[in-house]
């Protein structure tokens, strides 16, 4: 997990993933709120969160390759391993997952989002005082946001390992991570959770893309306001193209309202899932040659070290951030 400024949401977290995680390895980005030092009270008290760094480093999805290369001794072959956001919660547990909805030749799975949006209508309860935002964090994410979108979008979000897979610095998952499983593993996504924290949000990677952080194109955006949506029924204006709005498979489809205790209706996408052919001769790749592959690819270069701020630099940027 790489995290940073998470302290609003960080404890429901990591009790979500202790239901289910044998370990949890944890990169701090150099938070300036309580997040590391929460992480570091519960690491005291259960050793499966092992805190591996908190230093002020300039986000890159790459640096999951940094961790893997300094953890990778402490794996079996066979593991699954997963990249984690502070701000997602596994509708299906990954156990329970590759148990009921893989077979045994698939080892890599991609994500498939329930992406949980902040409302006008929210907003404007927030700030008229109808409800206050410090309190309604004594609330669950879980029952505070209730309007979502099913995302398009799919990215590879966990592997099984093997000893000769090779993770350089220079990409953000590891070559031939596995054979792609059809399915897509459902996970509620909340990175829009009220106004302070997504001013807060917004405002620090607008200040890492200045520093050459290697992101998405939603990172520039630092007026949160320009990826909060209507209501179900309103008049979205499709036409921004701005934020989450850039990306027409993250932010696609209805709004949906979603009742806490109720079934979440699952929408299946395929669009992960190459032809039948291609799938057919990865599938006897990973059966008889893969390993022999994983010999001619680019190794971690073991020299390679983060992009580090100042503490002085990353103070300022903590105090941009949070400003209100």
């Amino acid at each position: 997990m790489l995290l940073r400024d998470e302290e609003d949401v960080i404890q429901q977290n990591l009790d979500h993933l202790l239901t289910w995680v044998d370990g949890l390895y944890i990169l701090d980005l150099g938070s300036t709120d309580r997040t590391w030092e929460i992480v570091q009270d519960y690491a005291r008290r259960e050793k499966r969160i092992i805190p591996f760094e908190h230093a002020p480093i300039v986000y890159s999805d790459n640096l999951r390759s940094y961790m893997f290369h300094h953890l990778r001794n402490r794996l079996r072959h066979g593991d699954w391993v997963l990249r984690l956001d502070a701000d997602e919660f596994y509708h299906v547990p990954p156990p329970q997952f590759v148990q009921e909805r893989m077979t045994k030749h698939e080892s890599a799975v991609h994500l498939q989002w329930y992406f949980f949006r902040l409302t006008h209508q929210e907003v404007a309860d927030y700030e008229s005082g109808r409800v206050d935002v410090m309190a309604d964090r004594q609330r669950s994410i879980i029952e505070r946001r209730r309007y979502y979108k099913i995302s398009d979008y799919a990215e590879p979000r966990m592997f099984r390992y093997r000893r000769t897979m090779q993770w350089p610095e220079t990409i953000s998952f590891p070559f031939n991570a596995g054979y792609v499983a059809r399915e897509r593993i459902p996970i509620l996504h909340y990175p829009h959770r009220d106004p302070l924290q997504m001013a807060r949000r917004y405002r620090l990677r607008a200040e890492m893309m200045k520093l050459k952080a290697a992101a998405g194109g939603h990172w520039k955006l630092d007026d949160w306001r320009q990826d909060v949506v209507d209501d179900v029924g309103g008049s979205e204006a499709q036409s921004r193209k701005v934020g989450i709005a850039d990306s027409s498979l993250v932010d696609s489809g209805p709004l949906l309202h979603w009742t806490p205790g109720t079934p979440l209706t699952e929408s299946p996408r395929y669009n992960h899932v190459r032809p039948v052919r291609q799938r057919v001769a990865t599938r006897l790749l990973y059966a008889t040659g893969v390993s022999l592959l994983d010999l001619r690819r680019p190794r971690f270069d073991a020299s390679f070290k983060p992009q580090y701020l100042s503490e002085e630099t990353n103070a300022l940027i903590g105090r941009m951030s949070a400003q209100e």
